[in-house]
């Protein structure tokens, strides 16, 4: 073969390593998606902003909204004025999470929904163990709106539920979640964000 069709066959090959890549890329682009999710959470797309999210405090107070405004909200229902086991555990959960960001714990919050006055045992179980975790009490309609939110309806109870700092919701988790999955998705957000 002679020298000048070698150069060629050369010069074409380096072309054709940078164009088959970028050819490749724009033709995928909008068709393609990764078959498995960075997330270990269920993601809310688009995020839905809380119509009915109205909260009540422990003392019958009604809890502005804002309280919650410019913060990454972990929020946790239950459908009694009780927390048994696995409650207990889910509060836990969150506010080790809340403690494993560090220097960020300051742009996350937690939130406690019941749905209604919880007895003095409890309240003061809460001031002692998880006296940064705001306790409030959700009407039906909020807690229906977090339930059916998802494609898939959750029963109370069953899951914690991350709030952007818009007050949109954004994730859910199953409380049998490992708490390792939810930080890390915290950390990741909490990185990339610009807002809260």
């Amino acid at each position: 073969m002679p020298v000048i069709w070698r150069q060629r066959l050369l010069l074409l090959f380096i072309i054709a390593c940078f164009a088959v890549p970028l050819a490749a890329a724009w033709l995928l682009i909008g068709r393609w998606q990764p078959g498995s999710s960075v997330q270990h959470g269920e993601l809310l797309n688009p995020a839905r902003p809380l119509a009915n999210f109205r909260l009540t405090t422990l003392d019958d107070q009604l809890l502005d909204r804002s309280v919650f405004a410019g913060y990454w909200t972990m929020i946790y229902a239950v459908s009694t004025t009780e927390c048994a086991a696995p409650c207990r555990t889910a509060l836990y959960d969150m506010r080790q999470v809340r403690l494993a960001l560090g220097k960020d714990m300051g742009r996350v919050k937690t939130l406690f929904l019941l749905n209604g006055s919880p007895d003095a045992g409890l309240r003061q179980w809460l001031a002692t163990e998880h006296p940064a975790l705001t306790a409030s009490m959700a009407d039906v309609a909020t807690q229906a709106e977090l339930s059916g939110a998802f494609h898939s309806p959750g029963a109370i109870g069953a899951w914690i539920y991350l709030l952007d700092p818009l007050g949109n919701l954004l994730m859910r988790y199953p409380v049998t979640v490992e708490p390792r999955g939810m930080l890390k998705d915290l950390q990741r957000l909490l990185r990339l964000s610009k807002i809260g």
